[in-house]
């Protein structure tokens, strides 16, 4: 197999190959490396960002054959699994592994990151089932979860599970430290900490999720930014932090049953 992208999910995902399968051998490439090294793979792991893997569908396409699987793991899907879809298209099935840490880069690549980790799959209308069978088996081989459902419903939940909370928590860091400055910060408690872990993450990858994702993000942010401005306008009576704080904790509860 050959990884094209040797960031913290492409360098854990070789871990985890090899962990699982040690006679398998994974060239482990940089985006920007020779693409044609990936001829011969049996399956090719796009694990750039998001549109840096959308250009490598053209220039990997001289280079593989119709028999090789590819697939990527970025956190949007329908930019990608549309460019996929033109002629001559590939033998592609698109996948996000629900899995990150807060500090990226191949140097904090651990092969157990996926374990027990959700991993989305949005094969196209006419996906040879044997293909899909073969990235299922994959993906279960490396310790995760395959979920499968097509790339609008993937960017729709993602964009509220994920990139809402990451855009959320870097403006949330960002204010906090324009208010309080580095004295303010000394007496931080652990909530803030708790709260924004997400915010060492790395501008450029966000950008291109926020790009693919725009009209979802669009639509969050202006949720929040109504629930915030409620928020803000009831502060004298209360109004807003009695039903914010109440949908929140039944919210939580939920989401502590899906752990």
């Amino acid at each position: 197999m050959a990884i094209v992208g040797n960031g913290l999910i492409g360098a854990s995902i070789r871990l985890a190959t090899l962990r699982a399968w040690p006679r398998v051998e994974v060239a482990a490439l940089d985006a920007g490396d020779e693409v044609s090294n990936v001829a011969g793979a049996d399956l090719v792991v796009l694990a750039a960002p998001v549109r840096a893997n959308i250009r490598l569908l053209d220039a990997i396409e001289l280079h593989v054959s119709a028999a090789t699987l590819v697939t990527d793991t970025g956190s949007t899907k329908r930019a990608i699994c549309a460019a996929a879809a033109r002629p001559p298209s590939l033998n592609f099935i698109g996948g996000h592994p629900m899995a990150g840490a807060a500090k990226g880069g191949a140097a904090n690549a651990r092969a157990d990151l996926f374990d027990g980790r959700p991993w989305i799959l949005t094969p196209a209308p006419g996906t040879v089932p044997e293909a899909a069978a073969r990235l299922d088996a994959f993906v279960k081989g490396l310790g995760a979860a395959p979920h499968v459902m097509t790339p609008e419903l993937h960017d729709r939940f993602v964009g509220a599970v994920s990139h809402l909370p990451q855009l959320t928590a870097s403006a949330l860091m960002h204010v906090v430290g324009r208010l309080a400055g580095d004295a303010g910060l000394e007496i931080a408690g652990p909530g803030l900490m708790d709260m924004t872990r997400l915010a060492a993450s790395p501008p450029d990858i966000w950008k291109d999720v926020a790009a693919t994702n725009e009209d979802v993000l669009r639509d969050a942010l202006t949720e929040l930014i109504r629930t915030l401005t409620e928020l803000r306008d009831t502060l004298g009576t209360g109004t807003a932090v009695d039903a914010v704080f109440t949908s929140a904790s039944r919210w939580r509860a939920a989401l502590e049953r899906t752990r």
